[in-house]
Order: C-alpha cells, then sequence, then structure tokens
C-alpha cells in the first residue's frame, strides 16, 4: 500500500534529518521534494512578513498579515504549483480557512504526539498517497509549532492589550487559537493535490 510505504520513508527521513543526517534525493518522491520546497517558501515569506510588520507596529499589524497575507501567499502558491497550499491549526482563529479535515486531524494528533515525545520539529513531518472518494491524492503536511513570539497573539488572553483583544475579537468573532504554550503544536502547512496514474 503506498500510503504505509511513504509513512516508513518518512519515519525514516525523519530520524535521520533529526539526527543530522542526510537523506539522497534520488530516494525521495519527487512529490515530497516539491511539497517540502513550497512549505520552506510560505514559511519563509510569511516569517519575513510577520517580522516586518511586528517590527514596524508591532503586534496589530501582524494580525492582518495572518489575514491577508497568509491567504494570498497560500493562493499564489497554489496557482503557482498545482497544489491547494494551506495552514490549518489545532485550535482555529478563522474557521474559513483553517480547518482541518478528517485526514489532518489524525496528522495533527501524530505530530503531537512526536513533539511531546521530543523530535524535532523541523522532522515533524509526513507525505502520503491516500485513497479518497474523488481518487487517489498526494497529501503533505508540516508540523508549525508555537514560538515564543508566537505567544503575543497566541499566548493567554489576559496578557494581551486591551487593543489587540479589541482586534482580535473584531476581525476573528470565532477565534479559538489562543493559550497556546511555547513549543505546542500550533497546527500544520498542508498541501494536497491529485495524484498522477500510475
Amino acid at each position: 500500500m503506498r500510503h504505509a510505504k511513504w509513512a516508513v520513508w518518512m519515519l525514516a527521513t525523519a530520524a535521520a534529518l533529526g539526527a543530522g543526517g542526510a537523506v539522497a534525493a534520488e530516494e525521495a518522491p519527487p512529490a515530497l521534494i516539491e511539497a517540502q520546497g513550497l512549505v520552506d517558501r510560505f514559511h519563509q515569506e510569511l516569517a519575513g512578513k510577520l517580522t516586518a510588520a511586528v517590527a514596524e507596529g508591532g503586534p496589530l499589524l501582524a494580525i492582518d498579515v495572518c489575514k491577508v497575507e497568509a491567504p494570498a501567499i497560500a493562493s499564489r502558491l497554489s496557482r503557482e504549483s498545482g497544489w491547494q497550499v494551506k495552514r490549518v491549526g489545532t485550535r482555529v482563529r478563522n474557521p474559513v480557512t483553517g480547518l482541518p479535515d478528517a485526514w489532518e486531524q489524525q496528522q495533527l494528533a501524530d505530530f503531537a504526539r512526536r513533539l511531546g515525545a521530543g523530535e524535532p520539529p523541523p522532522s515533524v513531518a509526513t507525505y502520503a498517497e491516500v485513497e479518497e472518494p474523488a481518487g487517489r491524492v498526494q497529501r503533505y503536511m508540516r508540523a508549525i509549532p508555537v514560538a515564543p513570539q508566537c505567544l503575543v497573539c497566541h499566548g493567554e488572553r489576559g496578557v494581551q492589550s486591551e487593543e489587540l483583544q479589541a482586534l482580535l475579537a473584531r476581525e476573528y468573532p470565532h477565534d479559538r487559537a489562543l493559550g497556546y504554550q511555547p513549543g505546542e503544536l500550533r497546527g500544520a502547512f498542508s498541501l494536497r493535490r491529485p495524484a498522477p496514474a500510475p
């Protein structure tokens, strides 16, 4: 079964990367390499925009980056690549864009277990080819752990400024993405596309 094959491959890859080892590129499925590159681009671009926004105007500007810029980056990468590129959360701030499907929920539970067991965050990822009602698809997810700077907007509500609380309440009336601790699983980058015919 393809899912089992790639799951085993990912566990071996994660162990090698976590130990500082390298895996030959020819051993990895091309779709996996492509997905990893897209997530790297998404992460780097979003992190750069968040850093610039916080430097310019603090967390209030960062909220706008997460609400407007992050979906725009995901949409552009989706159009450029043919993958559906998005972020999903363990506790969701925007239910329109961040709710995980059943497969993503399973991976998030596994990611939380792996992080809790001390696995290095960069290696907490998975790739699989799975059967869905509409056909076989390629899927990739990589964990997004909570960094200390994330706690300004995703930590305890009581430590947020009144201005920030008001902005979050206005922009995200159904917000549940609060109360996180450093290192806890916040969510994941998630990619999906139809698998090519065998």
